[in-house]
């Protein structure tokens, strides 16, 4: 079974409760011990929670597997940006970095955001 990094999204719903298969699928890469987590979906995710989440929920993301930004993935987020601005199609620089840390690292992405949905190389993870 491979690793899944989880997008903000997909935290922020399976925290609120408010997409159960998504709240599922949160559930099942943390006890199957397949999720990941990085560095831009941890700053997302501490500016939009409440005091007492965050000392909650600290604690999981402290023992979380964290993968890192190199060099290699800033050079790609460039690129692929702007291969996309030259087609008429806008990708957030955070989204883009992790699209480019799943792509280097041979990840699943679990997002609600359907603009990663213009990265075709990007393989998503499947919710039921």
């Amino acid at each position: 079974m491979s690793e899944v990094l989880i997008d903000t999204s997909a935290w922020i719903a399976a925290l609120r409760g408010s997409e159960r298969r998504i709240q599922r699928a949160v559930d099942g890469l943390l006890e199957s011990d397949r999720a990941l987590f990085c560095g831009v979906v941890e700053m997302e995710l501490l500016h939009g929670l409440r005091p007492r989440e965050r000392k909650t929920l600290l604690p999981l993301f402290e023992a979380l597997p964290y993968v890192q930004l190199d060099r290699e993935d800033w050079r790609s987020v460039g690129k692929l940006r702007g291969e996309l601005r030259a087609k008429g199609k806008i990708i957030p620089a955070t989204d883009a970095l992790i699209a480019a840390l799943c792509l280097r690292l041979g990840v699943q992405l679990l997002s609600l955001d359907k603009h990663f949905d213009r990265l075709p190389q990007l393989r998503r993870y499947k919710t039921l």
